[in-house]
């Protein structure tokens, strides 16, 4: 135990350090080739405003162009020219006169002069670790080919993900995490920068499990996964629906092991705390070495954002807990999910009655599956204000629990090994 504390204070101090020096190294960046490119943006930005669905009135088919246009204007924002301040305050230009963070970006990129109603809005409670790659990028290309790319890395690391995950747990396993998987809607993600964090960091976090499975094993680093996967979600995530980077990898992991139930269920916990460790202790560091360099307080910032999404009220919403278990649930169980969902029971009753299924009963990780599927009804307890007011993405935290039922018939079913 003193050794895995060790670790967890030594893992944190490494990507603490190594975060400051990255967002430092492309705050250095110099901006105009990117402002050319977000000029280039500007016929997509003004047409589709800040919220826009390619599938009209389902909500989670929205994408959230405000955030990724706030993104971009924090990749471009003109700043103090001092380098370490600007990289750890994380100021957007903000105008008074408009509501349009799309407005906001095209104004910074066309080089419109300061008036009355500007100002420099601190953001910098978060590391903003998509910095890493969207300032690089946005030197050679503009926002529409930010999309492509980023739906071309994601079909490609589904696709490793689902050939690793058949390989080490077969066919039942792809088609409940991948049900989970679509539940979140793929190409809202793709088509929106900012939701894409939290998908990335599943696939990857999955791959690595997948792909290192025996040497995490052999040496007992399932803690560092988890904590690496919570550092990893404070560092390029701005809180969109973080749980699922834990949910969904605890599924997969449960999956892959032959533990009794008592011990799944401590792991389950165990593994748990170490996300949230990594998570909270990776973002709180931000606050401190933040105030550090800018001598503003985002120690008070951080805490007074987490308060207010966590308990604070909104004029005119219903903040019952019923309410926004409601509002979520509405929005991610739209007719297609459930579709999908008796398509795969259809292919298992099928599998059955032509016996290329057989059951299989392993009761061991039914309970630690049930318990890792209840994670969202706590994230929404507790993240009751956030889980409200953005439900058009918040929604995405319940593809746990989807994934687990979906994952519910590896604990009672096997393909059938063909006969010589």
């Amino acid at each position: 135990m003193g050794k895995r504390i060790l670790g967890i204070i030594e893992y944190l101090v490494i990507a603490a350090v190594a975060g400051f020096l990255l967002i430092v190294g492309v705050y250095a960046i110099p901006k105009t080739r990117m402002v050319n490119n977000i000029n280039r943006s500007k016929e997509l930005l003004e047409t589709e405003g800040n919220y826009r669905y390619w599938a009209a009135d389902v909500l989670n088919t929205q994408s959230d162009n405000f955030t990724d246009s706030l993104m971009a204007d924090i990749a471009i924002n003109p700043g103090t020219g001092k380098l370490l301040y600007d990289s750890m305050i994380n100021c957007y230009v903000g105008w008074a006169d408009t509501d349009n963070s799309s407005t906001w970006l095209l104004r910074v990129a066309g080089g419109e002069p300061l008036y009355e109603g500007y100002e420099q809005v601190v953001y910098g409670r978060y590391w903003h670790g998509y910095l890493v790659w969207m300032k690089p990028l946005l030197l050679v290309f503009n926002i529409p080919e930010l999309r492509i790319i980023n739906m071309g890395l994601q079909l490609f690391l589904l696709c490793w993900m689902m050939i690793l995950l058949y390989r080490e747990l077969g066919l039942l396993a792809c088609l409940g995490v991948g049900i989970g998987l679509f539940s979140m809607n793929p190409i809202t993600m793709a088509l929106s920068l900012q939701f894409s964090s939290i998908y990335y960091i599943v696939l990857v976090t999955l791959i690595v499990m997948l792909r290192h499975r025996n040497y995490i094993e052999s040496r007992n680093l399932w803690w560092a996964v988890f904590l690496w996967s919570g550092i990893a979600v404070a560092f390029f995530d701005l809180m969109t629906y973080p749980a699922v980077a834990m949910g969904i990898p605890l599924i997969v992991y449960l999956m892959l092991k032959n533990d009794g139930t008592w011990k799944h269920i401590w792991n389950v916990i165990r593994l748990s705390i170490d996300w949230v460790i990594g998570y909270a202790g990776m973002w709180v560091i931000k606050w401190f070495i933040g105030s550090a360099f800018t001598g503003y307080d985002l120690v008070a910032d951080g805490l007074g954002a987490v308060g207010l999404r966590s308990s604070g009220e909104v004029a005119n919403i219903n903040m019952s807990y019923l309410n926004v278990l409601q509002e979520n649930f509405h929005t991610i169980f739209t007719k297609p999910l459930p579709f999908f969902a008796a398509v795969f029971v259809l292919v298992l009753i099928i599998g059955l009655i032509f016996r290329k299924l057989k059951f299989s009963v392993s009761v061991s990780k039914l309970l630690p599956l049930i318990l890792v599927g209840t994670y969202p009804f706590i994230w929404y307890y507790v993240i009751r204000n956030h889980s409200i007011v953005h439900v058009w993405f918040t929604h995405r935290v319940f593809a746990i629990t989807v994934t687990a039922l979906c994952a519910l018939p590896y604990c009672f079913l096997k393909v059938r090994e063909k006969t010589q």
